[in-house]
């Protein structure tokens, strides 16, 4: 086992970023990065099958998130890997939940099966960070599918490895920590790379000047927040899809694939639990959906959220060329992104 998380493990490449620490999209005829030598710690995850066992990790992983000191200590983030395979009932559970085509009408729709198990991996890997998840936000998701047939990502048994890459700093008290997550098969061929970044906020500035300086990716950053609309609806060549968004649909969601708390808001007691949120990962899933069904390939698809999307709206889904907006039911932005 050892030797084959050598295999799949890739701890200094660039993985879907460019090598410069600024969040651009890859190459299209670019060659997957070769993977390297890594050590990694094993962990005998629950997926979300084994029920009872899966809630109970995710608790233990979420109650001490919330409630740990706020603070930085990215030299001793760890680097953890687990072994699972998407069971008939997991992906039967997805393809009701989000209405996916089966059969002879089947997609290949960029599904994360296995995010359920990643999550749990990335809580681990913040852990070690020491970050409080109340500050703890998802900035951009970013997948590159690299098995040249989907199914691949639904059957077969995966080593799914999850380290920080970089924490830089972007404000006085913010950083920007780069999750970087692999998903390879048995043989050690990778399946997919994913990308995901964080916003940690209101650290103290002890701790948030250990950070990287990355001037480039501080105003990537900042470019991102400032982004507003771009497509209109009433333009030539513009598809448009209402969806509907349930507290139901997010409660499924993090049953299968696990996702964040539902917090109180600033200044509301502890026991005075606001609207659910939905999960940015879900949303992620719902888009991936909709352009699938819509034909556009998706093996690189990235999404960034501006906004939090509470549960019991109708969402509006615009699509332009390779880009797409999700809009609130008040047509707020309330994430962006491109295939």
């Amino acid at each position: 086992m050892a030797a084959l998380l050598r295999r799949t493990s890739s701890p200094g490449d660039p993985a879907i970023g460019d090598g410069c620490g600024v969040l651009a999209a890859p190459r299209d005829d670019a060659e997957p990065p070769r993977p390297r030598p890594a050590r990694a710690r094993w962990l005998a995850l629950p997926d979300p099958d084994h029920g009872l066992r899966y809630r109970l990790q995710r608790w233990r992983s979420l109650l001490p998130a919330l409630c740990r000191p706020h603070r930085l200590q990215a030299i001793r983030c760890g680097h953890y890997a687990s072994r699972t395979q998407p069971s008939t009932a997991l992906r039967r559970r997805f393809a009701d939940l989000f209405d996916l085509r089966e059969g002879a009408q089947a997609i290949d729709y960029p599904v994360l099966y296995a995010q359920g198990v990643i999550d749990l991996l990335q809580a681990r890997v913040l852990a070690d960070l020491g970050v409080n998840a109340r500050k703890l936000r998802l900035l951009r998701h970013r997948a590159r599918m690299l098995a040249p047939d989907a199914t691949r990502l639904a059957q077969a048994r995966q080593d799914i490895d999850c380290r920080v890459s970089r924490v830089v700093r972007i404000g006085p008290a913010e950083v920007l920590a780069l999750l970087q997550t692999a998903i390879a098969d048995e043989s050690g061929a990778l399946l997919a790379q994913i990308e995901d970044a964080f916003v940690v906020r209101a650290l103290p500035v002890a701790f948030a000047v250990q950070a990287d300086e990355d001037d480039l990716l501080r105003r990537a950053v900042s470019r991102m927040r400032r982004h507003a609309r771009e497509i209109d609806a009433a333009a030539a060549g513009v598809r448009e899809r209402r969806l509907l968004v349930t507290a139901a649909d997010g409660r499924r969601f993090a049953a299968i694939a696990g996702g964040p708390l539902r917090l109180p808001r600033a200044g509301m007691r502890w026991w005075q639990v606001r609207a659910a949120a939905l999960a940015p990962m879900y949303l992620r899933h719902l888009v991936a959906r909709e352009l699938a069904e819509w034909g556009l390939e998706s093996s690189n698809l990235e999404m960034t959220f501006l906004g939090r999307a509470a549960a019991g709206q109708t969402l509006q889904l615009l699509q332009r060329g390779r880009a797409f907006e999700l809009l609130d039911a008040r047509g707020r932005l309330l994430a962006f992104g491109r295939t």
